[in-house]
């Protein structure tokens, strides 16, 4: 059995945000309408002023090098997580809630906010995927026309490079491709290749220290135009199929030893298994 149909078929246990983040990313990575009701059943909430409000962030990763500047930038938690909020409203369910946004969060301030974090070093090293999304989502939904991308791509690249900026370069392509409901082509794809190089670069040089999940994306972003064109890194292509299969021979979905039990669960694996899915390895 397929990594996909095992998880198709234990859908039902899976708590409702993990159903609900394997549901998207199949029915926009393939195209697939099986998951249409079960979404529209499950609309998020318009509260934007509560979603807003949350600004609880001690469960994310890496808390300790990360809390200085969620400390730094107070609001930053549960803005990132308005602007998702209406992001996935706009792209499911055809709900544009960006006005009702502006009211609770002027867009100056907005532009304030991803402006001081684009000259932020610091900031921008460890907050990476909080920041990324945070510019790039507010680029996506309140555009200004000046390069956004160029210019946070062009931060990270110049930076001494660390592994954790594989997570910041493939936000940045995903987020450049909204999320899997478009192409990234022309100017955006030629920044996209070079991150990618950049990933690879770091993956191929510190293979066994880097998590499976950060691979997978990687792999993933490599095929985000994968009805087109591709970029293909073969040698770390078949590396990483070599260690997803190892994992498969003593478990139904991908599991790594490098992370905790609860990461190595049916729910606490999806986020792997649906990128091992996605990046074409599962076939």
């Amino acid at each position: 059995m397929s990594v996909r149909d095992y998880y198709l078929e234990h859908f039902d246990e899976l708590p409702l945000e993990k159903q609900k983040h394997f549901a998207t990313r199949i029915k926009y990575w393939f195209k697939d309408s099986r998951f249409d009701d079960f979404l529209a059943a499950n609309e998020p909430s318009h509260d934007l002023a509560a979603v807003l409000a949350n600004n609880d962030y001690s469960g994310v990763n890496n808390l300790e090098a990360r809390r200085p500047f969620f400390e730094k930038y107070p609001e930053l938690y549960g803005l990132e997580a308005c602007l998702f909020r209406i992001n996935r409203l706009l792209i499911e369910y055809d709900v544009d809630l960006r006005e009702d946004f502006l009211r609770e969060y002027p867009r100056e301030r907005l532009y304030k906010l991803c402006d001081d974090l684009l000259q932020d070093d610091q900031a921008l090293a460890a907050l990476s995927t909080y920041a990324v999304n945070e510019i790039c989502l507010a680029e996506n939904l309140f555009p200004r026309d000046n390069g956004i991308y160029e210019t946070l791509t062009q931060r990270y690249l110049e930076a001494e490079q660390r592994t954790e900026f594989i997570y910041a370069y493939t936000h940045i392509i995903l987020c450049m491709s909204n999320f899997y409901t478009k192409e990234v082509r022309g100017k955006d794809w030629d920044l996209a290749q070079q991150m990618l190089a950049k990933c690879e670069q770091m993956i191929e040089n510190h293979f066994d220290e880097i998590t499976i999940d950060t691979k997978l994306e990687f792999l993933v972003c490599c095929r985000i135009n994968k009805e087109i064109f591709d970029y293909e890194p073969a040698h770390i292509y078949a590396d990483i199929n070599k260690e997803c299969k190892e994992s498969l021979k003593d478990s139904p979905f991908v599991v790594d030893k490098r992370r905790s039990e609860k990461y190595n669960t049916l729910s606490g694996a999806e986020h792997r298994n649906v990128l091992y899915i996605m990046s074409g390895l599962d076939y």
